[in-house]
């Protein structure tokens, strides 16, 4: 299997996942991925993932035991309903356990060459730092700064039960379009403001939202 053929299998594989849940925003290893698809290429791996954050197709996350873990994104999603360009997108769908069975998480997962932001429930308290003059900021260590809280602002929507199954869609698809618009070059101000609105408004969020807002 070339490296453009693993791609779109993961993605089929965590939208099939995410379709499995009561909404799509849950993040599932790639070592339980790795492991059902007989995967041994770590690197291989990897490339595949990245390139699919790098496409805005899925989020990848790292654990505080190292285990990696993606989920899908609405482009993503739309990705595989349009059947992708290697075909195995359509032979995975007719057939998942011909290419993935499901198997525990495999340990050399844990290590991976990627920089990936880390998110733990400790994060929720923890206030990021502002750039300052003295000490600026890299592109990747900014980026990786509002990945790390973006990643925090889901979990937490995840978790608050004070909210009804439609407004914690909504939310989340706000969340998803705000990581698009910050990871682009040139951002749309009025949808980041009027996001970042929307989010500020829910109380458990407007912590994470502060945080956020001293990286834009």
């Amino acid at each position: 299997m070339n490296t453009d053929e693993l791609t779109e299998l993961l993605l089929a594989y965590l939208n099939d996942k995410a379709e499995g849940e009561v909404h799509s925003f849950f993040f599932f290893p790639l070592g339980e991925f790795a492991t059902g698809a007989g995967i041994t290429d770590h690197d291989q791996l990897m490339a595949a993932a990245r390139a699919l954050e790098d496409g805005g197709m899925v989020m990848l996350s790292q654990d505080v035991f190292g285990q990696i873990s993606a989920f899908i994104t609405m482009e993503g999603m739309s990705y595989v309903e349009r059947g992708g360009e290697t075909g195995i997108i359509a032979k995975y769908k007719e057939n998942p356990q011909a290419f993935v069975q499901e198997e525990e998480n495999p340990s050399w997962l844990s290590e991976p060459e990627l920089e990936i932001a880390r998110f733990t429930p400790e994060m929720a308290n923890q206030v990021a730092p502002a750039p300052g003059p003295a000490k600026a900021e890299t592109a990747s260590s900014q980026s990786a700064g509002l990945k790390q809280i973006i990643i925090q602002i889901i979990n937490v929507i995840l978790d608050d039960t004070s909210l009804d199954d439609e407004t914690r869609a909504d939310l989340l698809r706000d969340a998803e379009t705000l990581n698009i618009q910050l990871a682009k070059t040139t951002r749309n101000r009025v949808v980041v403001d009027a996001l970042m609105a929307e989010l500020w408004s829910v109380p458990s969020l407007a912590h994470a939202v502060a945080q956020l807002s001293s990286y834009i």
